[in-house]
């Protein structure tokens, strides 16, 4: 078992795990040992109410990653309880970590399209969840769909991750993997977005928000691009009003005011480009990691607006369950205190050589199908392309 995280300008690999486990709702599974015990997702989120001073000795001793799948926020949230049989959430503790560097010139997958959302099914979601945006039961939401792909040739966990991020300009700020054996399963995320950054130093402790929204093709000129995407009253529309949920987010962690400290700025990714805010909120010194969780878990620029209303709409129209995708990865070591919002994320399974992708946009009322149905394909392109 190893994790892989792209910190801003270099790779760091994580090993040697002491401790791992995958929660249900009412079980969990040792991923050492592969026995089952009774501790629950209930005991994982104890856990996680975790003060300064906690999250500081963790970090002193150990390095510490949580993977959150979307799921968990059912519970967090209040808005329902998930299937017992779906996995909540992955905590693991490594005691070493190293420098990584990408394997050079691994060829290809060749990734053959196993099943994708029909342009059908997806209009009688948008038009299904368009009836409650109409109805004033929210202001916008995300709507996203499952696809699979597979490949003829047997290819290594570390092999498939090096192909995505050999080249430097396919790495996205929120990149990273963990291989699970047991689980026969690599999580591989692209992410271009955080669920939020923090700032442990005494007497300064702060965090902060960058949400993502607004998404165009870079083009040979990305300002040409930038420039359409910043006339788009739809898009600015979507910042503002997730940039919005998020100062709201924010400031219910423990009622510090949360205040907007950039409003639309580029974000360069991988063969396309998007606009994003930055929101900050100070945090008092008896501040958990659940206040947090319970605050911004999941990320109102994956759900939408009211979110807890969302939610519930989007349950009842997805097809699927979202699982790691849309759930969000917690790294916690002497360096960073970070969680991702795993988009542009995948779970792939190498004995079978599969792997299960979701992609998805934001609707709101300016929304139009074709426009957001040629989204959601040009998001999930920008991934299994790099591969």
């Amino acid at each position: 078992m190893w994790s892989v995280f792209w910190l801003g300008d270099k790779f760091v690999k994580y090993t040697r795990p002491s401790f791992a486990r995958l929660f249900f709702l009412n079980h969990s599974i040792d991923l050492l040992t592969g026995e089952t015990s009774e501790i629950c997702i209930y005991d994982f989120i104890e856990r996680m109410d975790l003060s300064k001073s906690d999250l500081d000795s963790i970090r002193s001793q150990t390095k510490y990653i949580s993977h959150l799948f979307y799921e968990l926020g059912e519970i967090l949230n209040e808005t329902s309880l998930p299937d017992s049989t779906l996995p909540l959430a992955i905590e693991i503790e490594y005691t070493e970590k190293s420098p990584w560097r990408p394997l050079l010139d691994i060829p290809s997958l060749k990734t053959v399209p196993v099943s994708a959302v029909s342009k059908r099914a997806y209009t009688e979601a948008f038009e299904s969840g368009y009836e409650h945006l109409t109805r004033g039961d929210c202001y916008q939401f995300n709507l996203t769909f499952p696809f699979s792909y597979r490949w003829e040739e047997d290819f290594s966990a570390e092999e498939i991750c090096s192909r995505l991020w050999e080249k430097e300009e396919n790495r996205s700020p929120y990149a990273h993997a963990t291989y699970v054996p047991k689980l026969d399963k690599l999580f591989l995320s692209n992410s271009p977005e955080c669920l939020f950054q923090g700032d442990l130093e005494k007497g300064k402790s702060r965090v902060w928000s960058m949400p993502i929204k607004g998404t165009f093709p870079r083009g040979e000129d990305w300002r040409k691009s930038w420039e359409l995407l910043k006339a788009s009253r739809k898009d600015q529309g979507e910042l503002n009003m997730i940039t919005d949920l998020l100062r709201n987010d924010l400031t219910r962690i423990d009622l510090q005011v949360s205040k907007v400290v950039r409003k639309c700025a580029p974000l360069l990714v991988p063969k396309i480009i998007h606009q994003y805010s930055v929101i900050k909120s100070d945090l008092r010194e008896g501040t958990s990691l659940l206040s947090i969780l319970k605050a911004m878990f999941p990320g109102g620029s994956i759900t939408g607006a009211p979110k807890k209303n969302v939610m519930k709409i989007l349950k009842k129209i997805e097809s699927t369950p979202r699982g790691f995708y849309c759930g969000s990865t917690i790294l916690l070591d002497e360096e960073v205190f970070a969680a991702s919002i795993n988009i542009r994320s995948a779970e792939v399974e190498l004995k079978s050589r599969m792997m299960h992708y979701h992609a998805g946009g934001g609707i709101t009322l300016l929304s139009k199908v074709d426009e957001e149905f040629l989204e959601m394909c040009l998001k999930k392109d920008s991934f299994v392309r790099n591969l």
